[in-house]
């Protein structure tokens, strides 16, 4: 019986510029901005359903700030329907969370980019990072 975990493939390494993976960090950053958009849309939609219901929300003052980046901070608060609140929260653990990825990409992109001939050796992990489907 041959087992799925058996050999050397996490010892394996690929080889490629640094150009091609500046390809992969952009199309990941790409698709982790789509997703701050999503959720961002899908935040408001609560946020709406929220004050439809009469309720107030309070939010950190530093969240409207695109830069701003503080784990501690707390997320949107509404006290009444546990189910919003659930949603909201979820909905900004999300939109901090793809943004952070897509900041770490774009990172990525400008180091790869400024150094395109050069050529990494890649693991499987690697590879996954700069081309894998999420």
């Amino acid at each position: 019986m041959m087992h799925i975990r058996s050999g050397k493939r996490d010892e394996w390494e690929f080889e490629y510029t640094a150009s091609k993976l500046a390809e992969g960090a952009a199309a990941q950053k790409a698709f982790r901005l789509g997703r701050v958009t999503w959720w961002t849309d899908a935040k408001a939609k609560v946020m709406a359903e929220v004050k439809d219901t009469g309720l107030e929300v309070t939010e950190s003052v530093a969240a409207g700030i695109s830069n701003y980046v503080n784990t501690q901070m707390a997320g949107p608060q509404i006290m009444v329907r546990a189910d919003l609140q659930k949603k909201l929260a979820e909905c900004h653990s999300k939109i901090q969370s793809h943004q952070q990825a897509a900041d770490e990409y774009d990172g990525w992109v400008q180091v790869l980019g400024a150094n395109p001939e050069n050529r990494m050796k890649l693991t499987q992990a690697d590879w996954l990072y700069f081309f894998g489907k999420a």
